[in-house]
């Protein structure tokens, strides 16, 4: 006869088993609505700017008149599948399951940080819970997944991002020069591409990399000539993008806030944000649940992750500063909060941060105590998961409220909600059959009107054109479909 498997050995295999489920349900609904995602805004203003100036006459245009996100324009160019007209949508979802690059991106930074600590399960688990963590709070699902403009702008960049800091963690650990040069170009490379999509990405980029090139100067006492030729390959792409004579050329009426005024707008914008990221106490009861890993790791000599945390002060500081940097360029040049898909991205870099945060400083207190071991007891693990479970099934219930009606929503449910609710399925349907009409000819007048939405999915929805014919977004409606103008009823 077979002997029984132990007890102990059963609930080791069944935990990281239930785990991998529950991160797996809480991606499933986000890639099924993928297929339900249409265009909005932008989307078919681009594809009219493309027909217009053609796709390589349209990139000088955008930079000279409207931005200077390159890399962002070319993009828009190339890959928007609204311009290739026919099915609108076709080609649209697709897109949308960039999402999926997520995990993928977060197992590479994973794997180089913890260098062979954990087996290859163990990491896309880790992946797995991490990119649960940010689908649960994100602020804008819509804008982070199935606004495809916002996800060539901030989505996309934000993956190289990730890609971006496993390269130089690759740089730092090369012994052969050729090889540390290897690593070195593909990270100036890297650089100049995340730099060209949007600011969120490329400010905290540039001050990492400035802060981190004086911090090693200090140290060594002599230039770190690598850091300084990676400096130099930053400050060249930020002045490329943030110079551009498209960046000028939009702006609008005098700034309503001077720099005093968006600095305290912007500090006290971090603030808020960061307690409402951490208002349900996920992140912190998470944080206690990993610190025996925390504990194991740090006697693993020469790690990444390790090195990295060297220094708490400096990562704190740069996380700090570049919380409050963003949000300041919202109040000091647009005159209000930092939109949800700048949000978005900050909340995907702040949860790295804070796990990284909290490494390094229990390291750094660890190192000035004897302790040898270091266990949670079983009454305050359960305790934990018990509190991690109630604030995920009870939604925003058990969460500090913030200033946004959606701050702290359970976007997991609310995207169960939207896809096996018919939501989405409606959402669909109104729109497919509004394109029917509106490229049918003599279905409807020059100056068209449209029915609005109807209870259109929060998860799915960026934004629909208004009952204002003078607004951009129903005037690149109307031009995308050949109509005088064009308003909902």
């Amino acid at each position: 006869m077979p002997h029984p498997i132990p007890f102990s050995a059963l609930r080791k295999a069944l935990g990281p088993l239930l785990l991998a489920v529950a991160t797996g349900l809480c991606l499933l609904p986000f890639l099924a609505l993928c297929w339900y995602a249409h265009p909005s805004a932008d989307d078919f203003l681009q594809a009219t700017d493309v027909y217009k100036y053609g796709r390589w006459g349209y990139m000088p245009h955008m930079y000279l008149t409207w931005t200077g996100r390159y890399t962002s324009v070319v993009l828009w160019a190339l890959l928007n599948p609204v311009q290739y007209g026919g099915n609108i949508t076709g080609g649209y979802g697709a897109i949308c399951l960039l999402l999926l690059a997520l995990p993928v991106a977060l197992v590479v930074l994973l794997r180089t940080l913890l260098a062979g600590q954990f087996r290859r399960r163990t990491l896309w688990l880790a992946s797995g819970v991490l990119t649960s963590l940010l689908l649960w709070q994100l602020p804008s699902p819509a804008e982070a997944f199935y606004w495809i403009v916002s996800g060539y702008n901030y989505l996309l960049p934000a993956l190289l991002t990730l890609l971006w800091l496993a390269v130089l963690v690759r740089h730092a650990q090369a012994g052969e020069p050729a090889e540390k040069r290897k690593w070195l170009a593909l990270a100036g490379g890297l650089a100049v591409l995340i730099i060209g999509g949007n600011e969120t990405n490329a400010v905290p980029l540039a001050v990492g990399v400035t802060g981190f090139t004086a911090l090693r100067t200090l140290q060594q006492r002599r230039l770190p000539w690598d850091y300084v030729w990676l400096s130099a390959v930053v400050a060249v792409a930020c002045a490329a993008a943030f110079l551009a004579p498209g960046n000028f050329a939009r702006l609008g009426p005098a700034n309503k806030y001077s720099v005093l005024e968006s600095l305290d707008k912007g500090a006290l914008s971090a603030y808020r944000l960061v307690c409402n990221w951490l208002g349900n106490g996920v992140l912190p009861a998470l944080t206690l649940l990993l610190l025996p890993v925390s504990f194991r790791l740090r006697r693993v000599a020469g790690l990444p992750l390790n090195r990295l945390a060297q220094n708490p002060g400096f990562i704190t500081l740069l996380m700090a500063v570049s919380l409050v940097l963003v949000a300041f360029m919202g109040w000091r040049f647009n005159s209000q909060p930092l939109p949800f898909r700048t949000r978005n991205i900050l909340y995907l870099f702040f949860l790295i941060g804070w796990f990284l945060n909290a490494h390094a400083w229990a390291q750094y207190l660890w190192r000035r105590t004897a302790r040898t071991t270091f266990a949670l007891p079983l009454v305050v693990r359960a305790s934990l998961v018990i509190w991690i479970i109630a604030a995920f099934s009870g939604g925003h219930l058990l969460t500090l409220r913030g200033h946004e009606t959606t701050d702290n929503y359970n976007n997991v449910l609310l995207a169960y909600e939207d896809w096996l609710g018919g939501a989405a399925a409606r959402y669909d349907a109104q729109l497919t059959a509004r394109y029917h009409a509106l490229q049918t000819p003599g279905w409807l007048p020059a100056e068209a009107v449209v029915e609005p939405l109807q209870d259109p999915p929060y998860t799915l929805l960026f934004g629909d054109i208004t009952p204002n014919i003078y607004d951009w977004s129903n005037q690149a409606y109307a031009e995308f479909f050949g109509r005088k103008t064009i308003r909902i009823n």
